[in-house]
């Protein structure tokens, strides 16, 4: 996976997937081809930012593959943003513990509000699981 976000700091940023940033120059844009540079960006952003939901666009295209996701850190990084942006509270708890959660809440309100964070969730302890063993 490779993003380029061109205007990165203007009103209309704008985001495009690449097959390969060899042949991009820093005037381009930002390209974003690791977890990181997508969290460094976030840490550095303003919530308001315009740019804002173009780098919730590319977490959640982490998300939809943690292989591409390097480190535990990351991982780490990348759920607690999600967790942030939808309001839940992990509470020092472990990734199980707070899928378990969510679970509990959606049968007792008869609801799927958390199903995709569950997912995320418990797909993030299986990566983390399969980084520990390599």
């Amino acid at each position: 996976m490779i993003f380029l976000i061109k205007g990165l700091n203007s009103d209309t940023p704008s985001l495009e997937q690449i097959v390969e940033a060899t042949a991009l120059s820093k005037e381009e844009g930002v390209v974003i081809d690791q977890a990181s540079t997508v969290l460094e960006l976030y840490l550095d952003t303003e919530e308001n930012s315009a740019v804002m939901p173009l780098l919730q666009k590319i977490r959640d295209e982490f998300l939809q593959d943690l292989d591409q996701v390097e480190t535990v850190k990351e991982i780490y990084g990348l759920i607690y943003w999600l967790l942030a942006d939808n309001g839940v509270d992990h509470r020092g708890e472990s990734l199980e513990e707070t899928a378990d959660r969510l679970g509990d809440i959606d049968i007792e309100n008869d609801s799927d509000l958390y199903t995709d964070i569950i997912f995320h969730l418990k797909d993030a302890v299986e990566r983390i699981y399969d980084i520990e063993l390599e």
